[in-house]
């Protein structure tokens, strides 16, 4: 398996959206947050890895929670980078998202720096080795990935029956 720098396959733009300033409106607007903000304008239109360029946890500690995938219409706030492909017959930017989401604490937190403000360089971001499967592959691995968590979501829902079921049976036993 071929392994790539990501500089060599993503196009990098940073937001233009400071998020304290930001009107709302009709487009998700990507925060370093889990819930998307809106915004009455957009920046992109298409599909994108977002990545925080700051810390999650505040001063003095390296952490990353969330790299977000979007896409279609939307904001991004200036404390963001977009990752975008540059070939999608080579890398589909979805399996981008899976690997960084799943190994951030691994790759992206540990390239962090910054004393009082701790932050990731773009520079950094672009320098990362990442093993690059075929497209075919690739797509194999995001399709896979949502099976599992379409089933995880219909396994959740039936939990939740079955504990409410239980509560009920409780109440009539008693």
């Amino acid at each position: 398996m071929n392994s790539v720098l990501l500089k060599n396959v993503c196009n990098f733009e940073k937001g233009n959206v400071g998020l304290a300033s930001a009107e709302p409106g009709d487009f998700p607007l990507v925060t370093t947050g889990t819930e998307r903000k809106t915004c009455s304008s957009y920046q992109f239109d298409t599909e994108v890895v977002c990545i925080p360029l700051v810390s999650s946890t505040g001063h003095g500690h390296a952490s990353l929670k969330n790299v977000h995938y979007q896409e279609g219409r939307f904001a991004l706030g200036t404390i963001l980078v977009a990752l975008t492909s540059k070939n999608k017959e080579e890398l589909n930017i979805q399996f981008l998202h899976l690997y960084l989401s799943q190994l951030k604490d691994q790759i992206l937190v540990p390239l962090m720096s910054g004393a009082a403000n701790v932050a990731l360089s773009v520079t950094k971001i672009k320098n990362i080795e990442i093993p690059l499967p075929t497209i075919k592959r690739q797509l194999e691995i995001v399709e896979n990935f949502k099976s599992i968590t379409a089933e995880e979501c219909e396994l959740k829902t039936e939990l939740l029956n079955q504990q409410n079921l239980l509560k009920k049976l409780r109440q009539q036993i008693l």
